[in-house]
């Protein structure tokens, strides 16, 4: 009897589900295309949504932060594109998460009828919120370079952060389908734990101004380090260890080859409990 935690039977795994994801990737770009369409179907706006809703979340926080609680950044920098920055990466995260569990959940009798791997929802919808943090940028940059801030010279480096929030937010969603499906209030959870990883992210304070414990807590965060390699990298607002990049690619991997191990052992046994 073969072994489950096998290498070589990990290894066919990840073969086999990276040609059969490969070969589907026409299906991948369609669900994509259809769910950025969707969305601003019947939006006026359309796209320029995608700049203006973080553009005027982050208004209403620069306001109430900077000339409500006279809250500033300890190095001088500007606050705006601070919390842009941190808007637009969360407002990602969320989303991607969020819809890509959900497209797995509800998709359960399609793919009780018709062979496709269940992971091709997760990666379709994180990349169509990839595409929607992407146009979002677009306004950062708009606005850091309002405010007399400069756009950083490693300002490309961004993909990274962007692949490592794929592979993060494509991990947890596989995790989570599971608990969708099987259990019903699993989605208010996820929904309460999210409100709560937002204030736990330096979205629109700075760390520094946090007493000793809190800011433990918020450094054990792994949202906390993309932000700041993304802060970093493309504008120079805050600052970035080493920590950081090693915590953001070794967390997005983790959860990723997590997320799809337990997704493999748990999918079918959860649609049979359908």
């Amino acid at each position: 009897m073969r072994n489950a935690y096998d290498s070589s039977a990990r290894a066919n795994y990840f073969k086999e589900l990276t040609t059969d994801l490969w070969g589907q990737r026409d299906l991948i770009i369609l669900l994509v295309k259809r769910d950025l369409s969707v969305r601003y179907k019947r939006s006026v706006l359309g796209l320029l949504w995608t700049m203006l809703n973080p553009l005027l979340t982050s208004l209403v926080l620069w306001a109430i932060f900077v000339y409500v609680f006279r809250s500033k950044l300890a190095d001088g920098s500007q606050f705006a594109p601070y919390v842009l920055a941190g808007i637009l990466l969360f407002t990602f995260f969320s989303q991607a998460f969020m819809q890509a569990t959900e497209s797995i959940a509800s998709g359960v009798g399609i793919l009780q009828k018709v062979y496709v791997r269940p992971h091709v929802f997760a990666f379709s919808s994180a990349i169509s919120n990839a595409v929607n943090f992407i146009l979002g940028l677009f306004a950062l940059i708009a606005v850091t370079l309002l405010v007399g801030e400069g756009i950083s010279l490693f300002a490309p480096l961004t993909v990274i952060v962007i692949i490592c929030l794929l592979a993060l937010t494509i991990g947890l969603s596989l995790l989570t389908a599971i608990l969708f499906i099987r259990f019903d209030d699993s989605k208010n959870i996820i929904a309460i734990v999210l409100q709560l990883l937002f204030y736990l992210t330096p979205v629109f304070y700075p760390k520094d101004i946090l007493n000793g414990p809190v800011q433990v807590i918020v450094s054990i965060n792994p949202l906390t380090s993309y932000l700041d390699v993304f802060r970093v990298v493309f504008s120079s607002t805050g600052t970035a260890t080493l920590f950081d990049w090693l915590y953001m690619f070794t967390s997005s991997i983790l959860i990723l080859v997590i997320g799809l191990f337990v997704f493999k052992r748990s999918w079918a046994k959860s649609v049979v409990m359908m």
